[in-house]
């Protein structure tokens, strides 16, 4: 079976955009930190559609995805992916749901939410809730991002959280994050590119509770390491 990272990365993501030398900026790296993570705590809701890629340099391979972002405060996200279709992660705030048969078919990871749940994607709750003190923050400048000038921010744990360091791009007039980079402890960097971000989004009843598929088994991963 493969490893619970190696799962959950999968479903997960490097740079799509080819990125210009730094240039220095007025507004420090902490001031537009603060002020994107309040365009997202202060929203009630999150909708996102994104592309998504992960470099492993180990076999030195390149898997792309796709698919929509949703979020309801820390702790309570759904990723939907379009590319590869049917492949899930969501979690309700107590229970995280990995649902990837273009991985592992026949099964579903169980797990309970926390800091270092895998998958790397609960924007609200890992990123914009308190970034200063769980960060350390490093400006990198105002760089070019395709066509577009963007805010480059670098993120490094205080303490353990599942990654060694992360980057955001943001628009500096607005602080929308336009992407996101993730680097795992194994090595694997994993990239977020939003296409199109809703904050105050309608989102769907339901949208972040799992059913089991029939036929498919739940692995849990809580109930496992009680055995151990």
């Amino acid at each position: 079976m493969k490893t619970l990272r190696t799962i959950c990365t999968a479903a997960l993501l490097s740079p799509v955009f080819a990125l210009a030398q730094a240039r220095p900026s007025a507004v420090g790296a902490s001031a537009m930190l603060e002020r994107t993570s309040a365009l997202y705590t202060g929203s009630r809701s999150l909708r996102a559609e994104f592309t998504q890629k992960v470099r492993n340099p180990l076999t030195e391979s390149l898997a792309s995805s796709a698919g929509t972002y949703l979020q309801r405060g820390p702790g309570v996200f759904d990723v939907s992916f379009t590319q590869p279709s049917g492949d899930r992660i969501v979690s309700d705030g107590k229970t995280l749901w990995v649902f990837v048969p273009s991985a592992t078919p026949g099964q579903v990871l169980k797990l309970p939410v926390g800091a270092n749940a895998p998958g790397g994607i609960d924007l609200v709750g890992q990123f914009f809730t308190s970034p200063s003190r769980k960060f350390a923050v490093t400006d990198g400048g105002t760089v070019t991002v395709g066509s577009q000038a963007l805010r480059k921010i670098v993120l490094v744990p205080k303490s353990e959280m599942g990654l060694s360091r992360a980057v955001l791009w943001v628009e500096p007039s607005t602080g929308v994050l336009k992407q996101l980079e993730v680097t795992e402890h194994s090595g694997l960097v994993r990239t977020l590119s939003f296409t199109s971000i809703d904050r105050g989004a309608k989102l769907p009843a339901g949208a972040f509770g799992f059913v089991v598929p029939r036929g498919i088994t739940v692995v849990d991963q809580a109930a496992l390491m009680k055995g151990m």
